[in-house]
């Protein structure tokens, strides 16, 4: 359980690093907890070259869930000076959704709980 907590914080860590360096003004980030899965939302305002985030971002999230990967590389997100440690996001994530306009950009990333 708490290692299924670290882990969350870690995917919103990284989430928010890459908002931040990518020169949003505002973000709003939420947690929410159900009992088969948690799904992570970032709303982030004023996006510098939000085509090229976007972009970066769909890649970095499009890898597929991977335990065995999970397992071994989940502690380094957050650690990374690129933007490596969101493709480990991606391996740890069931499912990414992107949405964007030219203000905002929309996030949510849900993490299937293994019973």
């Amino acid at each position: 359980m708490k290692r299924n907590i670290k882990k969350v914080s870690k995917i919103v860590n990284e989430l928010t690093m890459f908002l931040l360096e990518h020169q949003s003004t505002n973000i709003k980030v939420g947690v929410r907890n159900f009992d088969d899965k948690v799904v992570i939302t970032a709303v982030a305002e004023d996006i510098e070259k939000m085509d090229i985030a976007v972009t970066n971002l769909k890649k970095s999230l499009s890898y597929p869930r991977t335990r065995e990967i999970e397992e071994y590389c989940w502690e380094l997100t957050g650690e990374s000076e690129t933007e490596s440690g969101l493709a480990i996001v991606g391996s740890m994530v069931d499912e990414a959704t992107i949405d964007y306009d030219e203000t905002q950009l929309y996030v949510q990333l849900t993490r299937l709980i293994k019973k």
